[in-house]
């Protein structure tokens, strides 16, 4: 919803703001514009458009800390604008001016910014480290309330894991995750606990890091449904080059999905794959009930998420396109509404053990891929639960 939209319902905001709301802070690594502060977090000021409905705000943000001011920095101008406080540190964000904190929940976004990345060419963002120093003053003042963090934990599995049991140490209710998970599927696609899967494969595109993990997302949230649930990945292995053409010749993974999956998407752009793609990346994620999950990461050949899959016995194909709003980032009002949902009424949306595993996944790819295209076996992501 742009401002004028929102300034054009004075009545119904101001008889919403009569009532008390819930308060809650952001810690940012950067707020410029289109990146993913100003998609989430002017959706949380302004409200939003979701599915032709206006959403007014739920949420008050009452403070702010945010790690870089580049030259298009919106925030200073936002906190004058809408009466937030941006503070110095995490903690004085946290604790908003007081000396303890008693905020009802925290949005961690640590996406975009300068930062460095490895030698295998993760992007070294902090969010382990906020969302350290953000449990750090919970656990000191004796008050936890709901955090939502932004896509994968970190890209470092250890540090994952160490944010994950933090949260169920504090009894912290978690959110994380990919909007890609939240599209909308055309057509719509919700297994059944009755379906078995034999191969899942979910063609996109984009940087190996920041959008492989949203490829991962696209794949969890259609097969954790599968029946018997999650039980978690034995292995992952990562390709890259000419390679991953030859694994499909071979049968690794299924040409047949594939067509199958681009057939579902209009973003489609005619031609052999092996032409259009000049360097694709495979993942192969064998999970530890027999499932085949195939992620390939195909720059050139679409522009969306589009998932294909055998169902067992019988091998028909199941598939569907996962799809965003590029230009007006409308898909973010869901992630805004299950922020919300989770601050007012305390409803988690989704497993966060959904992301817990794709981090570990992604996590564990890149290392695949640095070393060559090697199994890497991940009994540390014997991760089971129901969606």
């Amino acid at each position: 919803m742009q401002r004028r939209d929102f300034l054009s319902l004075p009545l119904a905001f101001s008889a919403q703001a009569a009532v008390r709301r819930p308060r809650v802070a952001a810690v940012l690594t950067i707020f410029t514009p289109n990146s993913h502060a100003d998609v989430f977090m002017m959706r949380l000021l302004q409200g939003y458009r979701l599915n032709k409905k206006t959403y007014l705000p739920r949420l008050d943000l009452v403070s702010m800390y945010v790690d870089q001011f580049p030259p298009t920095d919106m925030a200073r101008d936002l906190a004058e604008e809408y009466g937030f406080r941006i503070y110095p540190t995490i903690a004085e964000a946290v604790r908003a001016g007081k000396a303890r904190t008693d905020l009802d929940g925290v949005a961690i976004i640590g996406e975009h910014g300068d930062y460095p990345s490895n030698e295998m060419g993760q992007k070294l963002y902090p969010r382990k480290e906020f969302f350290e120093q953000v449990a750090q003053v919970m656990r000191q003042d004796g008050h936890v309330a709901p955090v939502y963090v932004d896509k994968h934990f970190s890209y470092s599995w250890e540090k994952a894991r160490w944010m994950y049991d933090t949260a169920r140490e504090l009894k912290m209710p978690l959110m994380a995750g990919s909007t890609v998970s939240l599209a909308w599927r055309v057509p719509p696609l919700e297994l059944s606990p009755a379906d078995d899967l034999e191969q899942a494969l979910v063609v996109g595109f984009g940087d190996t890091d920041a959008y492989g993990f949203h490829c991962l997302e696209a794949l969890q949230a259609i097969v954790e449904k599968r029946k018997g649930g999650e039980t978690g990945v034995a292995s992952v292995q990562a390709f890259t080059g000419p390679k991953v053409w030859e694994l499909g010749n071979q049968g690794v993974w299924s040409r047949e999905l594939l067509e199958a999956a681009l057939a579902r998407t209009p973003s489609r752009v005619p031609g052999k794959p092996e032409e259009l793609v000049k360097q694709p990346v495979l993942f192969l994620v064998n999970y530890r009930d027999g499932l085949k999950g195939r992620v390939l990461i195909s720059n050139g050949l679409l522009r969306s998420w589009a998932f294909a899959a055998y169902r067992k016995p019988s091998r028909r194909i199941l598939s569907t396109d996962c799809r965003i709003q590029f230009q007006l980032h409308g898909h973010w009002g869901f992630m805004v509404r299950n922020f919300e949902e989770l601050v007012v009424n305390g409803r988690l949306p989704n497993p966060v053990e959904r992301t817990l595993l794709t981090t570990g996944v992604l996590s564990f790819a890149f290392q695949s891929l640095h070393r060559g295209g090697v199994e890497i076996p991940t009994p540390m992501l014997d991760i089971r639960y129901r969606s």
